[in-house]
């Protein structure tokens, strides 16, 4: 019985060990991943991608900026999304002749995407597999369509929708009702002067950090309420205040683009704001004279209790004697 058990264990450590190897595979290396194309996104110049419009963008000063169909900030964050497909991993090659592109839809693709010299072709997709044709030069790709997205987007949605440049600094700013100006001793002067309990440092917050939730291009001139931010560096920015309830809009005509601001955000940026005050714990009500003055007569008529009689020798006077 012994040596039986013995065997079972051993042969049950055996399968252990053989089912550890087939799931790891030790040894064996994970399968190499082909980059669609090879793009140093430190490296670019220039990205333009086409859709149902031609979208073109600059890198400028280490930031990318958009140049068609209108010049605007770029969003950084989304133009490297863009560029970043092509990295996408190509699950299968096949060489490719004109004659083929009809039947990948790429003799009319539905986006293309160029980075400097290297061009991307988007057409369908694999019907069972739903896997993107991409055609780079005379080559088929294959690739999971986790991003066509982006190729689809519009020239707003690149569109950097922070306020102010990323490192604005602020040396005047004018709204509607109030003028704050760095004076040369590093001290804000401000017009007219702030309540006590109002600070500048809140309102110069708002606008470094403000952010709209939509973009949108604005073909008519607009007029209205204006506010100028004047920064260390470069020319004065400009807005009109086209709507203020219920929420914010701002054009920025040099831009032709309008932004939409909501919640408190909004109201920071038009207002110095008096901080919160906390709410003061309850104190317990204090009572009226009148009753104080009741409960004490009540006291004064309480009749005294009486003293309770000293105790006698029992032998009295004749004791004394």
């Amino acid at each position: 019985m012994k040596s039986r058990l013995i065997l079972n264990i051993a042969l049950l450590i055996a399968v252990a060990v053989l089912a550890a190897v087939a799931f790891f595979e030790p040894g064996k290396d994970e399968p190499q991943k082909t980059p669609l194309a090879a793009v140093d996104e430190n490296t670019l110049t220039a990205v333009t991608l086409q859709n149902r419009d031609t979208i073109t963008f600059a890198k400028q000063n280490g930031h990318w900026r958009l140049t068609a169909p209108f010049n605007a900030p770029a969003n950084d964050v989304r133009v490297r999304q863009l560029i970043g497909i092509a990295e996408a991993n190509s699950e299968a090659q096949y060489p490719i002749s004109s004659e083929d592109l009809a039947k990948f839809e790429l003799d009319k693709p539905k986006a293309t995407l160029t980075l400097d010299a290297t061009t991307l072709k988007f057409g369908g997709s694999d019907p069972i597999n739903m896997r993107r044709y991409v055609q780079i030069g005379d080559t088929l790709h294959l690739v999971n369509d986790d991003f066509f997205h982006h190729l689809t987007a519009s020239a707003t949605d690149y569109v950097d929708k922070k306020l102010l440049p990323e490192d604005a600094k602020i040396k005047e700013i004018f709204i509607p009702g109030l003028k704050a100006t760095l004076g040369g001793d590093g001290k804000w002067v401000l017009e007219p002067p702030a309540e006590p309990n109002q600070s500048v440092s809140d309102l110069l917050n708002a606008w470094n950090t403000a952010r709209a939730i939509d973009v949108k291009r604005v073909e008519q001139p607009t007029q209205g309420d204006v506010i100028r931010i004047t920064l260390s560096e470069g020319n004065p920015i400009e807005f009109f205040i086209v709507q203020r309830e219920p929420d914010l809009l701002l054009v920025r005509p040099d831009l032709s683009l309008q932004y939409e601001v909501t919640g408190s955000a909004a109201k920071q940026l038009l207002s110095l704001q008096k901080p919160e005050l906390k709410p003061e714990e309850p104190k317990e009500p204090e009572k009226p004279e009148a009753e104080q003055s009741e409960d004490e007569e009540i006291d004064d008529e309480t009749p005294a209790v009486p003293e309770e009689p000293e105790e006698q020798d029992d032998t009295g006077e004749e004791a004394a004697d």
